[in-house]
């Protein structure tokens, strides 16, 4: 394991938006940037300019922070590449900031990740399942119909105020097919739990987890039910 460390000579940090990916290369001593976009051309693209610089991309040690937005797809898409993604930890790239004097807002930077890679060489991610990233989107989808249906509840109310009566009709009945709707989102959420018992508890779930309770998802999520 040691003599595989050694052998490593090039590093990359990749600072995500939501339509760029920022990719610093460290190789040979040298310093060499990268902006491309972020979709499947772009990661294929990455792969490219990393063969052209004579970089195999297979265990190719990438950095990320995969607690930002828009980094899940990149780094899945170049973990099936053969790269090897490395999460960076808010904690621990906190330390390295603090003990190379650099500011807070530096723990973004594709060139602050690329060093960091190549200094403290963190562990290798490893993409979720697919189960997982299914309830995910499912999550993401109920929580999406939910603010409508704030939205919409809001207006009622104002409707009703106003003496607006055949709006506040028109307005109820929607309310009850999307209250209809999130009945549905909530009942397949927990068939798809059942099914697959042992998932980690996805951070859609924080600030939810009383709702979620209610249809047995947090319990099941919490103890394999």
């Amino acid at each position: 394991m040691e003599h595989a460390v050694k052998q490593e000579t090039a590093f990359v940090g990749i600072e995500t938006s939501k339509l760029q990916l920022k990719a610093v290369l460290l190789s040979g001593g040298e310093m060499l940037c990268k902006v491309l976009e972020n979709d499947v051309a772009g990661y294929r693209w990455l792969r490219s300019w990393l063969q052209r610089n004579d970089v195999p991309v297979m265990g190719l040690r990438v950095c990320m922070r995969l607690d930002m937005p828009y980094s899940e797809a990149p780094a899945r898409m170049l973990a099936e590449m053969g790269m090897l993604i490395c999460d960076a930890q808010p904690a621990q790239l906190e330390d390295y900031l603090r003990d190379h004097g650099l500011p807070g807002d530096a723990a973004h930077s594709a060139v602050v990740l690329a060093n960091y890679c190549q200094h403290r060489r963190p562990a290798r991610w490893t993409p979720p399942s697919s189960a997982y990233v299914e309830l995910r989107l499912w999550l993401r989808r109920l929580h999406a119909m939910q603010g409508v249906r704030q939205q919409e509840s809001a207006r009622l109310d104002a409707h009703l105020r106003a003496g607006q009566q055949a709006l506040h009709a028109l307005l109820g009945r929607q309310i009850a097919c999307l209250d209809a709707q999130i009945r549905q989102h909530e009942s397949a959420i927990l068939a798809h739990v059942r099914r697959h018992p042992g998932l980690p508890r996805p951070p859609e779930l924080a600030g939810n987890d009383q709702r979620i309770a209610r249809y047995g998802v947090g319990a099941s999520l919490g103890g394999g039910h």
